[in-house]
């Protein structure tokens, strides 16, 4: 079960989400769409399908209808040309709803394009089925970025993974001639706050007026003359990333720890434990190292990469009040003069292999 989010709307998310289960589909596996948006559902408007009503099945669920092989459900469907006008907490039964009575039969994937936001939807899929990841869509813009670092500190709360960011309308390709420019001052941002964080991987994917044609029109990956294209080959690429990433979440037999070493708080060690080959292997870091590698912040300016403190204001003796994990890839560090870190298990196993 893939969660597609972003923090706000008009990234491209919903698109970004069809296209994802259709890459799946072409694979060959058996795929789902659940469009969880009560308040304005686009799935009706992303596929070409025209669906009248859904109907329900001998054993009482709804029957999910098709195209092109991926099984669809949207409230689009169940009330379509309705506008919803509901409080909160009847959105959130509805999404339980759509998700629990819809009769998928067997899939490999279960896409769910989730609206806006990290409000009461978000948290009752979450609560209600075993997300086991996510892929979040931004744009290279500033306030879209913002939304990302609390999408992924959402899902982290609730022990969901964040597996990819999708940088999308991260450049444009040239008509005249043909080269890509960035269509923002800092394309590089995305991929800072996912090292911040220890997502796996972002993508960039270009601006393509194709993918915004209009209502009805056929999912972008599913027209041939598309795909040479870049777009279809970034969202492949996004496609692969989360797919690989969930495998390896799946099968995951290698576990990660970051404990205090030896009961001296300016000490840590970085546990590392391969269940199916029995093995563990412990990297000493000193406190210091980590400390100085925090790259938060009130450490880093956020727009420009510029660092913002002094390696000499940073006690010889800090030391490490409490570790608490943070989602699948990174653990929360308190230090002992105030400052808090979010430490990637990659970052930490860099200064490791440099101890």
């Amino acid at each position: 079960m893939l969660a597609v989010a972003s923090g706000k709307g008009g990234v491209g998310k919903s698109s970004i989400s069809v296209n994802i289960a259709y890459l799946m589909a072409k694979r060959g596996l058996k795929v789902g769409l659940l469009d969880a948006d009560i308040y304005g559902p686009s799935l009706p408007d992303l596929v070409p399908l025209r669906v009248e009503g859904i109907y329900a099945s001998p054993s009482g669920g709804m029957l999910p209808p098709a195209y092109e092989g991926v099984k669809l459900m949207s409230m689009g469907y169940v009330r379509p040309g309705e506008h919803a006008a509901i409080r909160g907490p009847m959105v959130s039964a509805m999404v339980q709803q759509l998700l629990t009575q819809t009769e998928w039969g067997d899939l490999d994937y279960l896409v769910v394009d989730m609206p806006p936001g990290t409000g009461d939807v978000h948290l009752t899929l979450a609560q209600s089925a075993t997300v086991d990841g996510a892929v979040v869509i931004s744009t290279p813009h500033a306030l879209a970025l913002a939304d990302v670092e609390k999408g992924i500190s959402m899902f982290n709360k609730v022990s969901i993974p964040t597996v990819a960011i999708g940088e999308n309308m991260s450049t444009f390709v040239c008509g005249n001639c043909n080269t890509e420019h960035a269509l923002f001052d800092d394309p590089g941002r995305t991929r800072r706050i996912a090292e911040r964080f220890g997502v796996p991987e972002t993508v960039q994917l270009p601006l393509d007026p194709i993918l915004s044609g209009g209502h009805g029109q056929q999912p972008f990956v599913l027209d041939p003359k598309n795909a040479d294209r870049p777009l279809a080959q970034g969202l492949g690429k996004l496609t692969e990333a989360a797919i690989r990433e969930l495998d390896v979440l799946k099968s995951q037999a290698v576990t990660k720890s970051l404990v205090v070493a030896g009961g001296s708080p300016q000490r840590l060690e970085l546990l590392v434990r391969d269940a199916k080959r029995g093995e563990e292997s412990r990297r000493s870091l000193l406190a210091r190292q980590v400390r100085l590698a925090c790259k938060s912040a009130t450490m880093w300016d956020e727009m420009t990469g510029e660092q913002l403190f002094r390696e000499e204001d940073i006690a010889a003796d800090i030391s490490v009040k409490q570790i608490r994990r943070a989602g699948a890839y990174a653990v929360h560090i308190d230090w002992s003069d105030g400052h808090n870190s979010l430490m990637p298990f990659s970052a930490l196993e860099r200064i490791g292999g440099e101890s």
